[in-house]
């Protein structure tokens, strides 16, 4: 029987997880961990898993990948090589940051890289009577969508998805034919404003910080979102001192030795080499004493060395923290977002810097994911992941009662078979 298990990502943005099962063989689409919960992992695949594929780096895609080699040591793992590349990095991270947190360890991480099948977009891997293609997503350098062929039924995984241009990436290919569509929902119930927009309410904010005599602190994810700011400063011509910190260091450098999957490689360089990258402790307490641009990880403040930052920064008025990601509900992020306090020590504080949020996002927005589904030329069944309730329940009941589609938000651990019907 052929069917489809959600192990994870369900009615939540965190622990991605689809198990695609043949009678004796399963693959696994992403296999990520809880950015804020006690339940860190998704549900555990079947005994019969043959593969796993990783669709970007991003740890609530990837972060639990490890367990599933440390249960199974002839795992076929997929992905592109920048995927593989930076996965291997946030890995290590999340594990250096929380010791014992997990059902595994940096043996077992650092098999996921070395035992990776290296794919590029539009190679295609054979399981026997399952295949898997993949295709670019556009969310960050690597990103991938994943089209699985089971005896001729096809269903694609958007994985994280963004059609739209942005100084980073190149657009997400569109919607091959099939009979399934797994897809996200993170902003599905938003439109985003015009990005030239925002980007030049985040240059103005910035501008005005720093010539008041702030420190701009702008906390973002080191895989994509740092090389995205870093980008937007340097199309705007911001003449004044920018600085790169933390883990967003190396992510840069990883980046610029995969120029095939950047937009436009020549300007990203130029980008990263007008920041100063910090190098250690002391170089940092020096970047104080002048008003600047901080561009540092983590995008949630999560830890990183935004952390370090934010201590001298919050209570200063003339000081901004400006978010530029996508902030999961009982994240410091969120707090300082929807709260104004952070926590600095043991004790949480009470905010007086300016805070402001820019959506940047690298994912699309519900007019954009509506109109990349109607442009599908047959009717495939809908499944909606990668939201958070409301989002993932209102796009499926808006798709099912306005537009006509066969759509559902599954619960964790929902299965459904699988037939051709295009």
């Amino acid at each position: 029987m052929t069917k489809i298990r959600f192990l994870g990502g369900t009615r939540e943005v965190g622990a991605s997880g689809i198990e695609v099962c043949n009678g004796s063989k399963s693959i696994v689409l992403d296999y990520g961990v809880r950015p804020r919960n006690e339940k860190l992992l998704p549900l555990e695949p079947g005994e019969n898993l043959v593969g796993a594929v990783i669709t970007h780096a991003h740890i609530d895609h990837s972060g639990a990948v490890p367990h599933l080699i440390k249960k199974n040591q002839n795992l076929t793992i997929l992905a592109t090589p920048p995927t593989f590349e930076l996965t291997h990095i946030l890995l290590l991270d999340m594990l250096n940051i929380g010791r014992g947190k997990y059902p595994f360890g940096f043996r077992d991480a650092k098999k996921v890289r070395r035992i990776g099948e290296y794919m590029n977009y539009g190679n295609i891997y054979d399981f026997g009577d399952m295949s898997v293609e993949l295709l670019n997503a556009g969310h960050i350098p690597g990103s991938s969508s994943v089209l699985v062929n089971v005896n001729g039924t096809k269903l694609w995984y958007s994985g994280d998805l963004n059609t739209i241009p942005t100084n980073l990436t190149t657009p997400a290919d569109s919607i091959p034919e099939t009979d399934y569509i797994i897809i996200e929902s993170t902003y599905a119930l938003k439109e985003h404003p015009p990005r030239e927009e925002v980007e030049k309410d985040f240059i103005e904010t910035v501008t005005a910080c720093v010539e008041r005599g702030g420190i701009a602190l702008v906390p973002a994810f080191s895989v994509g979102r740092a090389q995205e700011v870093l980008s937007i400063l340097y199309k705007y011509n911001f003449e004044y001192p920018i600085v790169l910190d933390g883990m967003a260091r190396t992510v840069s450098e990883l980046i610029l030795a995969f120029p095939n999957y950047v937009r436009d490689y020549k300007t990203l360089r130029k980008a990263l080499g007008k920041a100063k990258w910090v190098r250690n402790e002391k170089e940092r307490k020096h970047l104080l004493l002048d008003p600047k641009v901080v561009v540092s990880p983590a995008g949630m403040l999560q830890g990183g060395s935004a952390q370090y930052y934010m201590k001298h920064v919050y209570n200063d008025e003339l000081s901004g923290i400006y978010l530029v990601g996508y902030q999961v509900p009982g994240t410091s992020g969120h707090k300082l977002l929807n709260e104004k306090v952070v926590r600095i020590g043991s004790k949480m504080k009470k905010v007086t810097a300016e805070v402001k949020s820019f959506e940047l996002s690298s994912h699309l927005d519900g007019p954009a994911l509506l109109s990349l589904l109607k442009s599908v030329s047959n009717s495939p069944k809908v499944f909606v992941v990668h939201g958070e309730p409301e989002s993932a329940v209102g796009f499926a009941n808006l798709l099912k009662e306005d537009f006509g589609f066969d759509a559902v938000a599954p619960n964790e651990g929902d299965v459904y078979p699988l037939s051709s019907h295009i």
